[in-house]
């Protein structure tokens, strides 16, 4: 299993973009892994997770083609995630040429979501050249070949947030954006199932905040819980993923790729950044 981090920011990106503050304007100095799109990834080549408003360029610049995508899992409905209207342009023949017997783009998520497609395309998505289904938490469905099994977590109440279990092939990838501390639910169901990348969101970067969205202490926190539990191998890659400005700009400095990494580093964690490839 293959995946390929195609923005590794929050909502507001890095440098955000009106902002003037140290980090952001550090970041615009030194580009390179210091600049970040909107959050989202691809697993091997035709399941991405996640619709961001930067998700054309950030399959250009990792080198893959929305053209070979045939899923998408959204986690949730905060616009940095679901851009429902840059999906219209599946539509073809107006606005692109595929072949005939090309399959619908299948697209899954919460009743959030299935509310925005509906409410952006209305009821023949066929026409758009896509295709929703509503998945329940704690239940795995199958597509193109993956096992997916969305667990709730707490993040945008009443909207019921998603992250996503992906198992093929032996190999299973636990995605958690956009999340606080997980609740005992999600880490019951989780109890005893090996896990060989771990990306946890890490939206607060220094901060000890736990609920909504994570800073690393929670990152650890939650990496702890599942050892307990039994999910960790000795080879489990655990990757903090899904940065703010704001949590990486701290009192006594920046939080810089460079700086992050040796940080994390001691306690088994990698820091994503934009076109990170992690394959097991």
């Amino acid at each position: 299993m293959k995946l390929t981090y195609i923005g590794t920011a929050a909502a507001e990106a890095i440098p955000a973009l009106f902002c003037e503050c140290s980090f952001c304007e550090n970041a615009r100095r030194a580009g390179g892994r210091e600049l970040r799109k909107r959050s989202g990834a691809v697993v091997n080549d035709d399941l991405m997770i996640d619709f961001s408003p930067d998700a054309y360029l950030g399959t250009l610049a990792a080198g893959k083609k929305l053209t070979d995508i045939k899923s998408v899992i959204f986690t949730h409905s905060h616009s940095d995630h679901f851009c429902p209207a840059e999906l219209g342009y599946r539509r073809a023949p107006a606005f692109c040429i595929v072949p005939e017997d090309k399959p619908l783009l299948q697209l899954y998520g919460n009743r959030n979501i299935e509310e925005g497609i509906k409410g952006t395309f209305g009821e023949d998505l066929a026409f758009h050249g896509l295709r929703f289904t509503f998945v329940p938490p704690y239940t795995p469905f199958e597509t193109e070949g993956y096992t997916v099994t969305p667990l709730s977590v707490v993040h945008c109440l009443p909207e019921d947030a998603y992250i996503y279990l992906i198992e093929k092939d032996g190999v299973r990838l636990l995605y958690a954006n956009d999340t606080g501390v997980f609740p005992e639910k999600t880490f019951e169901y989780l109890k005893g199932i090996k896990l060989d990348i771990v990306s946890l969101d890490c939206t607060m970067g220094f901060s000890k905040n736990e609920v909504g969205h994570m800073g690393f202490p929670a990152n650890l926190k939650v990496k702890r819980i599942l050892e307990e539990n039994g999910c960790v191998k000795d080879d489990t890659v655990f990757i903090s993923h899904h940065f703010s400005h704001n949590g990486l700009r701290t009192p006594d400095g920046l939080w810089t790729y460079e700086y992050f990494t040796e940080m994390a580093r001691e306690h088994g964690f990698i820091m994503s950044y934009d076109g990170l490839v992690v394959e097991k």
